[in-house]
């Protein structure tokens, strides 16, 4: 019993991740899903390519190759899991910030990563954020639309 709960919490895993991999696709990663998952090239994802990767997963999971999982191996799974998709994370940040693509992020490319959130919160266009201005910005937090920017307003 042990074992089909583990086997269905891998296989749930996976399924997250590949909602996952659609919300990063819905959300400027085009192309991202079906690279991963299309192991055939034809452009789209089987139902035999998604069980193919549970296998897979699972196997990677399975370190002992007993085809059960203990928790152990779940817990060292999923620990690499998020260590992967944290440097994936940091990577994908850092490949952002670096513009010309030289391996280093300039004062200049540094410099400009915070100005979008202050045109966003500076409503007035001032150069100074209010104490109305930051509640304001509470309020939004969280609502669908969020801070219009300075190119935006009305």
């Amino acid at each position: 019993m042990k074992k089909l709960a583990l086997a269905a919490i891998i296989a749930g895993t996976t399924t997250i991740g590949i909602a996952g991999y659609a919300v990063a696709e819905s959300h400027g990663g085009k192309g991202q899903m079906i690279q991963k998952m299309d192991t055939d090239g034809d452009g789209n994802i089987t139902k035999a390519e998604v069980d193919a990767l549970k296998a897979a997963r699972f196997g990677e999971a399975d370190a002992n190759g007993d085809g059960g999982l203990s928790m152990a191996e779940l817990e060292t799974f999923r620990e690499a899991e998020k260590a992967r998709r944290m440097a994936e994370h940091k990577q994908r940040m850092f490949d952002r910030l670096d513009k010309d693509d030289n391996g280093v992020i300039s004062v200049d490319e540094f410099d400009s990563r915070g100005g979008s959130m202050f045109d966003r919160v500076d409503a007035n266009d001032d150069d100074v954020i209010s104490a109305d201005e930051i509640e304001a910005m509470k309020e939004h937090r969280g609502k669908r639309g969020g801070w219009r920017h300075r190119g935006d307003r009305d």
